[in-house]
């Protein structure tokens, strides 16, 4: 899934092992802390989407090899 591409950020890394800790701890279950994670991808994807303006596009130029 796309989405958890921010989970290895500082703050999904926080995240994810504030929630290990909580499930340890038997705060909360594993199932609730999934659906965490999936809300924090969800949200973290749209408040980047609205707010974000910059955009990076990259352009790879391959040279062609002729056979010889």
């Amino acid at each position: 899934m796309a989405y958890q591409l921010y989970r290895n950020t500082t703050l999904g890394n926080s995240l994810q092992e504030s929630l290990d800790e909580l499930i340890q701890s038997q705060q909360i279950t594993p199932q609730l802390a999934l659906q965490v994670l999936l809300q924090f991808d969800k949200a973290i994807n749209s408040a980047l989407a609205q707010r974000v303006r910059n955009r990076v596009n990259f352009r790879i130029l391959v040279p062609i090899l002729q056979n010889e």
